[in-house]
């Protein structure tokens, strides 16, 4: 392939004064064209050529442009429009490479298949060239070398001869010998041995063919590394599903008792959203009764039944936690549910089955041996100080004056006479009281005595006839709810009993209320 000869530089749009663009007629010079400032956005050159040519092919060497354009025309041209595309706009460094200043003077061929043929086919007279470098504007950007080929003639006969080197520019290549074989497709280096010795021969001048056709082969007999396989990971044990939120209380069927609408119809409401079911009486399917107060109707006969009575802060701590919660911490004062009780049973019969130590037995029977023998002795000693006690006293009734003492009777005892019961008084006459929660000592006998014999009434459960709560322990939430049923009703201390039995009157008991 004969090289075209390059005429003149007909025009140039930028040059360094060093490495102007006439550096790029000559190819044995280490000159090269360069623009005059770094940063530039695009800069060009047009090449007079000494006639019109074919172009068949293009080699480029680069001075650190990023993209590389050919185009071509005549010499008739006056605008841009007039010059068409040869070689389309190619990469010559990457942006990193740009910014980096690295690899800047690279060097691509490019062969028939690479130019546009439309173009190609024709004969051009100028050679246009546009580089430009958008990633880096602190570098001065060029070209080192282009060399442009036309087709070979038709009578060049190959010849085998040993390649020769030949110099473009500053750069030495060897040409491809015509019995090197025909062109290399691409991959055709890992499929065929005697192809790559072939490419490594015409690429590097210093290779010889066997040893790169060693290295190739050593490449295909090594072994590859396969991956190992990667564990699986072990599946997640599933959670238990939470219970819906209408199932918490599946399998509950409740009475109420002591409440007062509207908020018995929530606490209802509630519970059935949970998945209760409601009785208006307690029924042998009733498994709990939710109660405002102890000792009302229902109070008593759930408790003789044996049945479960819990406050209703069950209710509403399952609604707020949204899951079912042990009803054994809201169980009312004096119940016990059966599961409680079974369980005392359980540990009891326990306690009695725990096998007896032998050492311990005997242990104990000697302890018992010797209480035994001690108080048989204290009692021995007892009967004779007492023994010694009734001599000495008859000794001295002996030695008395028979005719000292008194001849009055019953002059030691005195005649009991028989006085009448005193009336009691009626301070609390028509006044009905319930005893509420829990009383210190004795004290809530003593009450209930002293409101008896005041003749008032003691209620035993809470009812609309009931008009003073008496109790030790302040203010209840639960007295709120009562006063919604019965807005008669006044809480009073203790004290207030206790003071009228004091006083022997009747009180206000203003004083004595219980406010919250």
């Amino acid at each position: 392939m004969p090289e075209i000869k390059l005429k003149h530089v007909v025009s140039c749009s930028s040059e360094d004064s060093t490495h102007k663009a006439d550096n790029l007629l000559s190819s044995d010079t280490y000159r090269k064209w360069k623009a005059a400032r770094p940063g530039e956005k695009q800069v060009s050159v047009i090449l007079q050529l000494e006639k019109e040519e074919q172009i068949h092919s293009i080699d480029i060497g680069n001075e650190g442009s990023a993209f590389i354009e050919v185009l071509v025309g005549h010499s008739t041209s006056v605008k841009d429009q007039d010059f068409q595309v040869l070689l389309v706009t190619s990469s010559f460094m990457s942006p990193t490479e740009s910014r980096n200043g690295t690899n800047t003077n690279r060097v691509r061929f490019f062969g028939p298949s690479q130019l546009l043929k439309a173009t190609a086919q024709e004969k051009w007279d100028c050679v246009k060239i546009v580089c430009s470098q958008p990633y880096s504007k602190s570098l001065a950007y060029g070209v080192a070398f282009i060399k442009l080929h036309s087709p070979p003639d038709a009578d060049d006969v190959p010849v085998s001869t040993p390649p020769k080197l030949t110099k473009l520019g500053q750069f030495r290549v060897k040409d491809e010998s015509p019995s090197s074989g025909s062109n290399i497709q691409p991959g055709s280096l890992f499929f065929s041995r005697d192809s790559a010795s072939k490419a490594s021969t015409g690429l590097k001048g210093d290779t010889s063919p066997s040893s790169s056709q060693q290295k190739t082969s050593d490449k295909h007999e090594s072994p590859k590394s396969k991956p190992e396989p990667k564990p699986k990971p072990k599946p997640k044990p599933k959670s238990a599903e939470p219970v819906p939120f209408n199932r918490i209380l599946e399998g509950v069927v409740f009475v109420l008792s002591g409440f007062q609408n509207p908020f018995r119809g929530e606490l209802r409401d509630t519970a059935l959203a949970m998945g209760a079911r409601y009785r208006p009486d307690w029924t042998p399917d009733s498994t709990h009764l939710i109660c405002a107060f102890a000792n009302t109707p229902k109070y008593s006969q759930v408790k003789a039944a044996g049945g479960v009575i819990v406050r209703k802060e069950w209710v509403m701590d399952c609604h707020k936690t949204k899951q079912k919660i042990s009803f054994k911490r809201y169980l009312m004062d004096g119940v016990e549910s059966s599961s409680e009780s079974e369980a005392e049973e359980d540990e009891s019969e326990e306690e009695t089955q725990k096998p007896v130590n032998a050492l311990s037995v005997v242990h104990a029977l000697g302890k018992m041996s010797l209480s035994f023998h001690q108080s048989l002795h204290l009692v021995e000693m007892e009967s004779r100080r007492k023994k010694a006690v009734k001599e000495s006293a008859s000794v001295q009734v002996k030695d008395e004056d028979p005719y000292g003492g008194s001849t009055d009777e019953n002059t030691d005892a005195e005649e009991e006479e028989d006085k009448p019961i005193p009336e009691l008084p009626d301070f609390l006459t028509g006044k009905r009281f319930y005893l509420y929660g829990k009383f210190p000592d004795n004290q809530k006998r003593q009450l209930q005595r002293y409101i008896i014999a005041f003749n008032g009434a003691v209620e035993d459960y809470m009812s609309e006839k009931v008009q003073f709560v008496v109790t030790s322990e302040g203010w209840d939430e639960s007295f709120e709810e009562a006063l919604m049923e019965n807005g008669n009703l006044s809480f009073v201390k203790p004290t207030w009993i206790f003071a009228i039995n004091d006083r022997q009157k009747l009180l206000p008991y203003q004083p004595y209320t219980v406010v919250p």
